[in-house]
């Protein structure tokens, strides 16, 4: 748990210290709401990884493999933090760099979220298909069209499912843990 605790806060700390860098330049910076809605979607998507893997803390026995299963959603969402912002902030146009530059977002996100949802049927032997993945078949097919779509209007309705699913997810299936 203190190496999955570390990563998620790692990823934590780049999305905070790019919309601190956003603040700190708003003056030169164009915001578009489709990326701060993302922002938001990978924030709730970082404390979500954290508070389901919290769940396995106490599982009896691991395996090697196992672990890298289960530090790949983690690890995937570290990366979307640092690539969400553009490495220049001052003067940047968020909504040009969301479509110029966000596609290998789209693609680590597709695979962060296969590894999250293959964690417990592969490691622990639970179903696949059991309501907690839900959202994650969503997600994929999701990704891969954001990936391969740059229309706006279809990102803007996507970017609020994501989120809304996330929310769902959260508020739904998992409110608690134990």
């Amino acid at each position: 748990m203190v190496l999955v605790s570390l990563i998620i806060g790692f990823g934590l700390a780049e999305l905070l210290s790019g919309i601190a860098r956003t603040i700190r330049n708003i003056e030169s910076v164009t915001v578009y709401w489709v990326h701060s809605v993302f922002i938001a979607v990978i924030y709730l998507a970082l404390l979500q990884t954290w508070w389901e893997i919290w769940e396995v803390r106490a599982t009896p026995s691991w395996t090697f493999i196992g672990l890298l299963v289960m530090l790949g959603g983690p690890v995937g969402l570290f990366l979307v933090s640092h690539l969400v912002f553009p490495d220049q902030l001052q003067g940047a146009n968020l909504k040009s760099f969301y479509y110029e530059k966000m596609t290998p977002v789209f693609w680590v996100g597709v695979l962060t979220v296969v590894a999250s949802a293959s964690f417990r049927p592969l490691i622990l032997g639970t179903d696949l298909f059991a309501l907690d993945n839900l959202s994650s078949f969503l997600l994929i097919g999701v990704f891969v069209l954001m990936a391969r779509i740059k229309n706006e209007v279809f990102h803007s309705l996507m970017v609020v499912l994501v989120f809304l699913a996330i929310l769902a997810d959260i508020l739904l299936v998992n409110m608690e843990i134990q």
